[in-house]
């Protein structure tokens, strides 16, 4: 190992040394006057004032936001159809769809969704109805089209908090026409019942 010895002028002796196996590298010091800190050299925190420089540019590629956004709340209150536009779904891998308390004025029937101006495809073989509101979860990917739903039916009644969890109606499926491309979402029942109660919440998910 190849050695550097500086001598103080009164006393003491600082080596420098580099590895034996060296390669070929240059250690550019500052053409400043100061002094060179190490590894257990004391960072007093008075020394780290003022503004701190702002980290851009290559190091940042990839990085995302992460989390779910809002991306829409639809009312189930009226009208056969609910529809979600204006949704801008570019950059978001996932969508997690949530209909609370959806029920109809009459009858019941399947409840449904599309991309709007598409085909219908059943959300779950739970239906909609007056008096037994659906509620729903669905978590559908945007890239693939798979689709996981789960999905019950409640008395009106039976709607408090800390409910129990009950059998009803779970699978997986399919709409690849819901992509990133996707401007808009309608949901509606197979037999076109008027809603009239609860509300649909959209996440994406990047």
């Amino acid at each position: 190992m190849a050695s550097i010895k500086l001598t103080g002028d009164s006393s003491g002796v600082i080596t420098v040394s580099a590895p034996a196996a060296a390669g070929t590298n240059t250690l550019t010091l500052p053409a400043t006057t100061g002094t060179v800190l190490d590894t257990n050299s004391a960072l007093a925190s008075s020394k780290l004032t003022g503004a701190l420089p702002a980290i851009s540019g290559a190091a940042l590629t990839g990085i995302s936001s992460g989390g779910m956004t809002l991306l829409s709340t639809v009312a189930t209150t009226s009208g056969t159809e609910a529809v979600a536009g204006s949704l801008t779904l570019t950059g978001y891998q996932s969508l997690m769809i949530y209909a609370s308390d959806v029920g109809v004025t009459a009858g019941g029937s399947l409840f449904r969704w599309k991309e709007t101006g598409g085909t219908y495809s059943n959300i779950a073989y739970t239906n909609t109805t007056s008096t037994v509101p659906v509620y729903t979860v669905i978590n559908h990917n945007l890239i693939t089209g798979v689709t996981g739903v789960n999905a019950n039916s409640y008395n009106a009644t039976n709607t408090a908090a800390n409910l129990a969890i009950v059998a009803g109606s779970a699978g997986c499926g399919t709409n690849t026409a819901v992509d990133q491309a996707t401007t808009s979402i309608t949901f509606s029942t197979v037999g076109g019942q008027t809603f009239n109660r609860g509300q649909i919440l959209i996440y994406g998910l990047k």
